[in-house]
């Protein structure tokens, strides 16, 4: 099974001048040529770097293919 982190800058919508609750935040799905992968060896691997990215102020998934192998 192969693991990898797709990550891109995050963009939002967000007005800072309204309360969290009278506002939605608009999801803006990002464009296929910004967005970066990196293959891990592991989830944990995935999940450490991932963190690390989101720390850094980009949008984060971890993705796999499904194909365990034997």
């Amino acid at each position: 099974m192969n693991i990898w982190v797709e990550y891109w800058k995050m963009k939002t919508t967000e007005n800072k001048n309204y309360h969290a609750q009278s506002q939605p935040i608009k999801w803006e799905s990002p464009d296929k040529k910004d967005i970066f992968k990196r293959f891990c060896q592991d989830r944990e691997q995935a999940s450490s770097f991932a963190k690390s990215m989101q720390e850094q102020g980009y949008h984060v998934s971890i993705k796999t293919d499904g194909f365990g192998g034997i």
